[in-house]
């Protein structure tokens, strides 16, 4: 008997709690009282979270200033993003039309606690659990066990589509892709990122590290300068357009267009924002000079990052990009709905090759009728079959065929499952045991993207940061 363990299970008692406590919200009701995501927050050392203005337009957005009363305290970038530094407590405010708005930040030294842990008895192996949690505790039909309403439905298909569609408006916690202005100035961008390298992504660390290697702060200045190039030397005009483009392998997305990691005190890369699943919707814009990244949005985020230009495509019409990624509230759908599955890899088609699909991720199913009974070197007995996106040598989206094997049954479900309270925690205590990724670096997640993820498996999307999931 396998048992997964290692995501508390207090993760999941919240990811009960959002849906059956919280009901949608019209954002449109609020429009014209503009307040701040949050008056209040306690964050440890080392953590950043997102802050903003609720209700504004985006003409108001870019008149937002933000400041911190104590910089040694808390840092401010210039879209909210606070980073605690060292214990004590801070304002950060921001200023618009001659209004401030203020949340007071607590910041508390890490506390570092060793839970007594003992073998569990029974058939676990060499597993070790935490104190005063026993075998049963640790999985779902424990929980969902308790309650007589775990089969209700708690929101419909209607009501998810619904709920999507105010998320979505509900700028700047999130970005409606669909609707989103594709004409802007390349050459104004390329100078605003150029420089937001040097201020929001290389922070205002006096000493940090670069992979392993510690830096000075001129060693820091020399290396994010170096990025910084990379961005300033891309080509654009001060014409451009954003393309429709879609994942096509898991990848982080990041502050700045480097794989190399800004570390202090811990192992977290700080350039790591989030993540996109295989098969996200984004809109695309400039390419760094050497075309290792492009800078790109997406839809659950409230501002760009880069990712790994080889990891995403560009689909030739808004209809191809809308019919391959928008998939909620359809029924030709496969969703996976354990921690990650991988499919099998193919000499023939590298494509399609281990690519790895995780929690929440989406694919149209191929039509029956266009199911081939020879998919490469494969027959598709005992499979699925699913169009994943991949990219051409152009650049460009080729939808190919992928099998997904049977064996797969219990990790996936064949059109968007029910939201109730047992495939809530089911697809929670999916990922017991997984490691923790920050931002969703690792191929892993951290809190809020597991939230997502979570949701994202019956078609509900969610904002990918804390401040935009409890708002």
């Amino acid at each position: 008997m396998s048992i997964k363990r290692g995501v508390k299970t207090t993760a999941v008692v919240v990811a009960m709690g959002m849906v059956i406590s919280n009901t949608p919200v019209d954002v449109s009701k609020a429009a014209g009282k503009v307040t701040i995501s949050r008056t209040a927050t306690t964050l440890y050392v080392g953590d950043s979270e997102t802050l903003a203005l609720l209700n504004t337009t985006k003409k108001q957005d870019k008149k937002i200033t933000w400041k911190s009363t104590e910089t040694k305290v808390v840092t401010v970038s210039k879209k909210g993003i606070i980073k605690a530094k060292k214990a004590g407590t801070a304002q950060v405010k921001a200023k618009l039309e001659k209004k401030t708005y203020t949340c007071k930040v607590t910041v508390k030294k890490p506390k570092i606690s060793y839970i007594e842990a003992t073998p569990a008895p029974g058939d676990t192996g060499n597993q070790i659990y935490q104190k005063e949690v026993s075998q049963d505790m640790t999985t779902a039909a424990y929980w969902y066990g308790k309650r007589k309403d775990a089969d209700e439905v708690l929101m419909d298909t209607a009501a998810i589509l619904h709920q999507n569609e105010l998320n979505r408006k509900s700028a700047p916690l999130m970005m409606e892709l669909r609707t989103a202005e594709l004409n802007y100035d390349g050459n104004a961008k390329k100078d605003a990122l150029a420089k937001a390298v040097m201020s929001d992504a290389r922070g205002t660390y006096k000493e940090a590290y670069r992979n392993n290697e510690k830096l000075d702060s001129a060693g820091l200045d020399a290396w994010f300068t170096e990025v910084a190039k990379n961005v300033s030397d891309a080509k654009t005009t001060s014409s451009d357009t954003l393309k429709y483009g879609v994942c096509v392998r898991r990848s982080e997305l990041l502050a700045a267009p480097t794989l190399d990691l800004l570390r202090t005190v811990d192992t977290d890369n700080q350039l790591t924002t989030s993540a996109a699943l295989v098969n996200e919707p984004l809109l695309v814009g400039m390419t760094t000079a050497d075309g290792k990244f492009s800078f790109v949005y997406s839809q659950s985020l409230n501002f760009g990052a880069w990712m790994l230009t080889e990891n995403l495509a560009i689909c030739d019409s808004k209809e191809e990009w809308e019919k391959q990624c928008y998939l909620e509230g359809r029924e030709d759908v496969m969703v996976v709905t354990d921690s990650h599955i991988t499919l099998e890899e193919s000499f023939l088609s590298p494509a399609v090759s281990a690519v790895d699909l995780h929690l929440g991720t989406q694919l149209p199913l191929v039509p029956d009728e266009a199911v081939d009974m020879t998919e490469e070197e494969r027959y598709p007995w005992y499979n699925y079959s699913v169009y994943l996106p991949t990219r051409g040598a152009d650049g460009k989206m080729v939808r190919k065929v992928a099998l997904v094997s049977s064996h797969h049954h219990d990790s996936i479900h064949i059109g968007f499952p029910k939201m109730t309270i047992k495939n809530i925690l089911t697809y929670a205590f999916n990922c017991l045991g997984d490691r923790y990724g920050w931002g969703g670096m690792l191929g892993a997640m951290d809190c809020s993207l597991y939230m997502r993820s979570i949701y994202r498996c019956f078609g509900l999307e969610l904002a990918r940061n804390t401040t935009g999931q409890i708002s």
